[in-house]
């Protein structure tokens, strides 16, 4: 799947803030993979892999290393001093779901994304 037509990031962090799939959901192999290919240690911190049988796993994401809790928002969202935009601290190795965003422009809509003129 790849990102709706016509988008333009405007940085208002609200796909971030807004999406439940960005700070709580699962993510692939691909994407521990690329963390793990960029030795992200920092990042895979963050993961639980959760064994599913047979040798596969499910990676569970966003999960505070210090409490073991699901966090509120995505961690790695940081807003930009004395502006009202963000910045993704993991752009270059986001995960997909975050790569992807939004699907359409309902999609985007939905969460109050400012990335769509007209």
């Amino acid at each position: 799947m790849m990102r709706a037509s016509g988008f333009v990031c405007k940085q208002c962090g609200n796909c971030c803030i807004n999406l439940y799939d960005a700070y709580q959901h699962s993510v692939d192999q691909s994407d521990v993979d690329l963390w793990q290919d960029n030795a992200r240690d920092d990042i895979l911190a963050w993961v639980d892999p959760i064994h599913i049988g047979n040798g596969r796993y499910v990676y569970d994401v966003w999960i505070n290393p210090k409490t073991n809790d699901d966090v509120s928002r995505c961690p790695w969202l940081r807003k930009l001093p004395g502006k009202d935009e963000y910045i993704c601290r993991i752009h270059d190795v986001k995960p997909r779901v975050c790569r992807e965003y939004p699907k359409s422009k309902v999609h985007a809509k939905r969460t109050g994304c400012k990335g769509f003129t007209g």
